[in-house]
């Protein structure tokens, strides 16, 4: 089992650095191999450049990209690790996802996802609890995305976890939500590809799309 985690969060004090850790830890006491991808100690370049662009048709991608592309295809799942930032994930790390799975790589010009079969697992964490969060719709804003972004490219399990309140609760709460976070990665292990499903419906739109349902051709 292949596993790359992408982590976006600057601090190394961070709750979600022990996300990080912990996560890491129990996918390889399981047997993974794992690559981890610190944005932040990467210093991945966020912005889109017009070479970047230009790729979409000359498959001509900068060496970063090229890594970063050849990653996703070694990995059978992607754990993603980040706080929530004004209803996001950090710009950060959508540039990440905008950049490496660009047209071309991660879906054609029809619409068609080609990273068929892998599975994301995502762990949010946020400072703030419920009944905010539910009324700001701010799950629904991440499920979205979450949604398009793998979705759209031919993930077939798309996993999405919150951890709520984190800078206020107890250090007791901060160990109950590491276990949790445990119980959710072992889903990579524990359950078939296809068993946990998506977010949403863009995996049924984009093929009614590619049939021509939505665009007028039929």
């Amino acid at each position: 089992m292949n596993v790359v985690i992408v982590y976006a969060h600057p601090y190394d004090g961070s709750f979600c650095k022990g996300l990080l850790d912990t996560v890491s830890s129990r996918l390889q006491s399981r047997g993974a191999n794992v690559k981890v991808k610190d944005l932040v100690k990467m210093n991945f370049d966020p912005v889109m450049r017009p070479d970047d662009l230009k790729a979409t048709k000359t498959k001509v991608y900068s060496d970063e990209v090229k890594q970063e592309q050849a990653d996703v295809l070694w990995a059978d799942a992607i754990v993603t690790i980040a706080p929530v930032w004004f209803a996001a994930m950090p710009g950060f790390m959508k540039a990440y996802f905008d950049k490496v799975f660009i047209t071309g790589f991660a879906y054609d010009h029809t619409g068609v996802g080609k990273l068929q079969g892998k599975r994301v697992f995502s762990l949010f964490t946020n400072g703030v609890n419920d009944p905010f969060l539910e009324m700001s719709r701010q799950y629904d804003a991440i499920h979205y995305v979450m949604d398009c972004l793998f979705g759209m490219t031919g993930f077939i399990d798309v996993a999405t976890k919150f951890f709520a309140s984190v800078p206020t609760v107890t250090d007791e709460q901060r160990k109950q939500y590491l276990a949790e976070a445990v119980e959710f990665v072992d889903q990579i292990f524990d359950r078939q590809p296809g068993e946990i499903g998506q977010k949403g419906h863009c995996a049924l739109l984009t093929k009614l799309v590619v049939k021509g349902y939505l665009n007028g051709a039929v």
